[in-house]
């Protein structure tokens, strides 16, 4: 059985802490990246978000202090030319693996790491040797990693453990902001005026007093949680009074997805309605579905995902079958939420 010291533990929820209590606008400031690396014995600590579908890097953070929107095209072209030599990265590809705890020396010895092109090309210079990384659920083909890296002593069991008590926090930092940041997009637009497009939204005061929501929205509450007049439904209520901010709920056929935000007293919840259907897919049609519903052909389709458009019409036709429809519009409609 892994176990910490005493020591470590308190460092540990120290980070904890930290991590629940961020206010930093930044996702990951470099601080807590910084924290991050001494949790693990020192390592260089950075944060990378990757598009694998364009193939281009989205952002990147270290514990340096350097952030980039925009990373240099270059460096990310090298790394998706060579990302299947590495031995990590590419056992993540293969397995869509992104949230477990892993390192070079898992898959390979680092004579032969320290061979391959993309160790010469990316690593060498920077003196790093050694490598571990952890990441947040995928969101589609945009990934979130961790990179833990030294240049003079492998990472070990102790710092696996470190790393897989972290994971959790990390994710529930992330989902946080994301919700956080979606909550205010909304506001934003409701103050603009007009509520039409937002039938999913939900505004209450701390006690469950519903501020305002739209008929669809109260009949969505109402149909999964049952009927409350003016107020949250209390089962809804005391599940978001805990320490939850999503709740998910299914009936007939159907799952309503209810994620919360807290600010300035108020409560914003973001309702989004599912067919149950389409969790039959992978993960592949549902990316092809996703492009079907924007209106994009079966050629356009396979230009962006690199494959014939005869292989997009077969996954298509593999997708009617899981969702038990026989037509592109059918498809989409299950795809795209309902707009009334």
């Amino acid at each position: 059985m892994r176990t910490l010291a005493e020591r470590d533990v308190t460092g540990l929820l120290s980070v904890v802490a930290e991590i629940a209590s961020l206010e930093d606008v930044r996702l990951f400031p470099p601080d807590l990246l910084r924290r991050l690396g001494d949790l693990v014995g020192g390592a260089d600590v950075s944060y990378s978000e990757l598009d694998r579908l364009r193939q281009r890097s989205i952002f990147e953070a270290s514990s340096e202090g350097d952030e980039s929107d925009a990373p240099p095209e270059d460096t990310a072209r090298e790394y998706f030319r060579l990302v299947n030599e590495h031995p990590v990265c590419s056992h993540r590809t293969r397995t869509d693996d992104w949230t477990s705890v892993r390192k070079v020396s898992d898959f390979s010895s680092q004579r032969d790491f320290e061979r391959t092109e993309i160790w010469n090309e990316l690593y060498r210079h920077d003196g790093v040797r050694y490598w571990m990384d952890v990441g947040i659920a995928p969101s589609g083909p945009r990934t979130r990693v961790f990179i833990f890296t030294r240049g003079d002593c492998d990472f070990d069991e102790h710092d696996r453990l470190v790393l897989d008590l972290l994971q959790p926090h990390l994710q529930q930092r992330f989902d946080h902001s994301r919700t956080a940041a979606e909550a205010a997009d909304a506001l934003a637009k409701l103050e603009e005026g007009g509520t039409d497009d937002f039938s999913d939204v939900v505004l209450c005061s701390a006690t469950g007093v519903m501020e305002f929501a739209s008929p669809r929205s109260r009949r969505l509450l109402a149909t999964y949680f049952g009927s409350a007049k003016g107020t949250l439904p209390q089962a809804l209520h005391a599940i978001l009074r805990g320490s939850r901010n999503a709740v998910s709920i299914e009936r007939d056929g159907q799952r309503l997805t209810v994620r919360a935000a807290r600010s300035a007293g108020i409560l914003l919840l973001l309702l989004g309605e599912r067919d149950v259907r389409l969790d039959r897919l992978t993960a592949r049609q549902l990316e092809i579905l996703e492009h079907v519903a924007s209106g994009a052909t079966d050629a356009a389709v396979g230009a962006a995902l690199g494959v014939a458009a005869t292989t997009v019409k077969k996954h298509l036709e593999q997708i009617y079958e899981r969702l038990d429809v026989h037509t592109r519009t059918a498809a989409t409609a299950l795809f795209l939420p309902p707009r009334h």
